[in-house]
């Protein structure tokens, strides 16, 4: 049974004795909601450590680890987090007021079963997140958009099976 707990650890302590099996096998947010999605599988042999994080580019942020629950799609877990961090803005530039709900809603088509993608959705999002980055009065706006890339990059297969109106997992979210 998947459930939220806190958990202090220490650097070095192998990626296998904080997470399951089954939880190491899909993908794991890093840093928070505005953190980084580390690829399935990618931290079954690895340690919590900087230096392992940073050989596959990917970083602790503030120190939130998140395993998707068992069945759960990413994307939809990715593209439920970027609407939620759109209404969390505090409404105070540009990238926040109108930015941020773009991407959530571009995001959104694009991960949505409900209809087949447009061709260029993914450039979108793509651009979208650029526009974004490095143009907040705070650095919202880049963890938003540093979640929905690395998602699409952790994410290449379920990315593909969206494309195509299907979805590996049970319970989108």
């Amino acid at each position: 049974v998947w459930r939220p707990e806190v958990v202090e650890v220490g650097y070095g302590t192998p990626w296998r004795h904080l997470l399951s099996p089954d939880q190491l096998a899909g993908p794991v947010l890093l840093g928070g909601y505005g953190g980084t999605w580390a690829p399935a599988g990618s931290l079954t042999e690895r340690r919590l450590s900087r230096a392992d994080l940073t050989t596959q580019g990917l970083t602790l942020g503030a120190g939130v680890v998140a395993a998707v629950a068992p069945g759960a799609c990413p994307l939809t877990v990715t593209a439920a987090l970027t609407a939620y961090l759109a209404g969390e803005s505090a409404g105070r530039c540009g990238p926040c007021v109108n930015g941020l709900p773009e991407l959530a809603r571009a995001f959104a088509r694009y991960v949505s079963l409900d209809a087949p993608p447009e061709a260029d959705a993914g450039r979108r999002v793509a651009e979208l997140a650029g526009l974004v980055r490095g143009r907040g009065a705070c650095a919202h706006p880049d963890g938003a958009a540093r979640l929905v890339t690395s998602a699409l990059a952790a994410c290449p297969q379920e990315v593909g099976r969206h494309a195509l109106g299907s979805c590996e997992y049970d319970d989108p979210w």
